[in-house]
This record gives structure tokens, C-alpha cells and sequence, in this order.
């Protein structure tokens, strides 16, 4: 997949999340479904959503955490580099 693509998919994914007010710290497992669902309808290979939808959630946890860098403390956030 196209990073630029990959992004782009991510940024309207974490839009549908904030747009639907659905919890980011603890989201359904139908809110699971529902979002990967949606992202298949951007286009993504069903067998790249759940990755999508897990980055679109760690988009939006990186992106609220303004004083934490994410090479320092990447770890917290669950991606997989620290």
C-alpha cells in the first residue's frame, strides 16, 4: 500500500472516530468492526484493516499527547519502537 494512501486512509478513519465520538481508549469490538468496515469502503484491502484502524487509533492517542515524544516514548503507545 502507498504511504501516502496509507495516511491519508488513517487521517479520515481518526476523523470517523472523532466525528462519532467513539471511545479511543477502549473501543468496541463493534466499533472495531464498524471502522473496518468503513475502511474498506476507502479502498483498503480487508486484509490491511485491522492494521489501519489500530494506526488511525494510535494516530489520535499520539496526536492528543502533546508533551510526549513518540521516539522517546513510543512504547507507551503500543508502536513497537522505543
Amino acid at each position: 500500500m502507498d504511504d501516502n494512501f496509507r495516511n491519508e486512509c488513517i487521517d479520515k478513519i481518526a476523523s470517523k472516530i472523532s466525528d462519532e465520538k467513539i471511545s479511543a481508549d477502549e473501543p468496541s469490538p463493534e466499533n472495531l468492526v464498524y471502522l473496518q468496515k468503513f475502511a474498506i469502503t476507502l479502498g483498503v484491502d480487508i486484509s490491511n484493516t485491522e492494521e489501519i484502524v489500530n494506526e488511525a487509533f494510535l494516530y489520535i492517542a499520539m496526536k492528543n499527547a502533546k508533551d510526549i515524544d513518540p521516539l522517546t516514548k513510543g512504547d507507551e503507545f503500543g508502536a513497537g519502537f522505543s
